[in-house]
């Protein structure tokens, strides 16, 4: 009789062993919406994300829909392009949205990527008052600046002085308006923001002509698949009631370079806003 209650006993406890073990491996794992959701926004991008106190822009707007769209609080962390991947790697951000483009590299390097909610061609910013540049091959001799970590920064311009680099995309308007430099290279988009920042100062040229689309995300680490299709769900959401009512109202030199006619075809809409298709190939694959 002893032996039974031992082996009995033995046998309760290898079922207790047993359930904990299912029940450890079936806990959810840890979702954004468990707790304020820090969003990783650089503060030096007009149009996009501006002031560190309270900034403003259409990436801060991106950022208080998905607030709402999850109903979790959200609060903003500064950062600068570089620092990007290593805020959410390091889990200091819980996304970040500052103009951050969909690339299979950064999809290898561990981050992933809901969306895009953005398109933008890459662009050269020169002076206003400087009219040496109007086709590709001026550029031969001519210093064009980049910034460090950005898909900008790789692109390279056939006879044009790529070497100036620097770590911020003001930086290199700073040293355009200087004289140091002869043009600035990075998105259209973030060169329209100057240009409406700095009046009469900068244009913007040659749209398209080098580089590649660039697809804005919203960055997130990746095994989080589930959170990377909640916010596809706001950024669905977002497109149809939001995205071109931000537009006109915080990238306004990119609606005047569009608006419809038959130069330069549909409105900014049909140039800048992603497709349905986009969001299908290029989100959630990690």
């Amino acid at each position: 009789m002893r032996g039974t209650g031992t082996l009995g006993r033995l046998a309760a406890a290898a079922a207790v062993i047993v359930l904990t073990g299912c029940s450890s491996a079936a806990a959810p794992k840890p979702s954004i919406t468990d707790a304020t959701i820090v969003v990783g926004i650089v503060d030096d991008a007009p149009g996009f994300a501006v002031g560190d106190k309270n900034p403003a822009g259409f990436d801060v707007d991106l950022m208080n829909a998905v607030g709402a769209g999850l109903h979790t609080p959200v609060a903003p962390t500064i950062l600068t392009s570089r620092d990007r991947a290593g805020l959410l790697l390091n889990r200091k951000a819980t996304v970040v949205i500052a103009t951050y483009s969909i690339t299979p590299q950064r999809n290898r390097d561990g981050i992933d990527f809901a969306g895009p909610y953005m398109v933008s061609p890459q662009a050269l910013l020169v002076r206003a008052d400087d009219n040496r540049i109007t086709k590709k091959d001026d550029l031969t001799g001519r210093s064009v600046c980049t910034v460090k970590t950005t898909t900008g920064g790789g692109v390279h311009i056939p006879g044009a002085n790529m070497s100036t680099q620097m770590t911020t995309t003001q930086e290199c308007i700073d040293l355009l308006a200087q004289g140091g430099t002869d043009a600035v290279f990075t998105d259209a988009l973030i060169l329209y923001g100057y240009t409406h920042a700095n009046a009469g100062k900068f244009k913007v040229i040659l749209t398209g002509t080098f580089g590649e689309l660039q697809y804005y995300g919203i960055g997130l680490l990746g095994k989080r698949h589930d959170d990377c299709l909640k916010l596809n769900q706001v950024i669905t959401d977002y497109l149809r009631t939001q995205w071109r009512h931000d537009f006109q109202d915080t990238l306004q030199d990119a609606v005047a370079a569009y608006p419809g006619n038959e130069v330069n075809g549909g409105d900014f809409e049909s140039h800048f806003k992603p497709k349905d298709s986009d969001m299908t190939t290029l989100s959630c694959k990690l």
